[in-house]
């Protein structure tokens, strides 16, 4: 079962800058740029060299403040930025639609395999940002806390108090599969009966909104600013040690004491051609 070790602080946006320009770097091997306004590197002329890059919706502020950030520092590129999961991110990158996906798991070994038979490649990926699994609770709901015991409980079709629904999004996103790893399961491993899947995260926190007896997942990195105004409000969780739940803030998600988290990774064609 995975413990509550120290994380890398401060996994975030610098990091996540410093490691897709490595990634665009990657990725330009093959591209062709055309003469124009926009990006330049250091061994550039005057070209223009546009990226597209998919799953903005797995991380929109991340994603956001990545672009403002390449279009200060490197006015030469220019980012086409997409919506989509992790499914979609790899879906766009293997039909070389995108430079660069994001996705919030490595992809699996059958995924690397329709890849491979389909374009002779495949995907490397790097994670560049960390972020907490959330349990978003609706205001009502009476317990302000809740144990990863409980949240396997729920997953063994055992009750929870005050609690009858999970609500989590697409397996295919990639959360689900990063929240069951922070549970000690595998995929396929246990029982849904009180699990919910809905489209997104949006529709999740749409859900526990309705539904004052429920708790649903959403990643930090997607959660509004104005989830009090939503009736919502995220529950503090307890690890497996220790007598204390945490809130998943920012430094206690990066120092371990939250103990639910994911990585968001990037990633592209290890030939690096689009």
């Amino acid at each position: 079962m995975r413990d509550s070790r120290r994380r890398p602080t401060r996994l975030f946006l610098r990091v996540a800058f410093y490691l897709l320009v490595m990634m665009v770097v990657f990725v330009l091997r093959g591209q062709q740029v055309q003469p124009g306004i926009g990006f330049r590197l250091s061994n550039e002329s005057d070209t223009v060299t546009t990226i597209r890059l998919v799953g903005r919706e797995l991380a929109p502020n991340v994603v956001t403040r990545m672009v403002a950030n390449y279009e200060r520092e490197y006015p030469k590129l220019h980012v086409l930025v997409g919506d989509g999961g992790s499914v979609r991110a790899l879906e766009a990158i293997a039909n070389r639609q995108a430079g660069v996906g994001l996705l919030y798991r490595p992809p699996t070994a059958a995924e690397q395999k329709l890849i491979k038979d389909a374009v002779g490649d495949t995907v490397v990926y790097y994670p560049i940002a960390l972020g907490g699994i959330a349990a978003v609770a609706n205001a009502a709901l009476p317990a302000d806390s809740i144990a990863l015991e409980d949240l396997r409980g729920m997953l063994r079709n055992e009750p929870a108090a005050g609690i009858d629904r999970l609500y989590a999004p697409d397996p295919n996103q990639g959360l689900w599969g990063a929240f069951l790893e922070g549970l000690g399961y595998e995929e396929g491993s246990v029982e849904t009966a009180k699990v919910t899947f809905l489209k997104d995260e949006r529709e999740v926190l749409q859900a526990v909104a309705a539904d004052p007896a429920s708790v649903g997942i959403a990643s930090t990195m997607t959660l509004p600013d104005t989830l009090s105004a939503l009736g919502l409000r995220t529950m503090r969780v307890h690890p497996d040690t220790g007598s204390v739940a945490f809130e998943p803030g920012y430094e206690q998600i990066g120092y371990g004491e939250y103990p639910l988290y994911h990585y968001l990774y990037a990633a592209c064609l290890s030939s690096g051609s689009i």
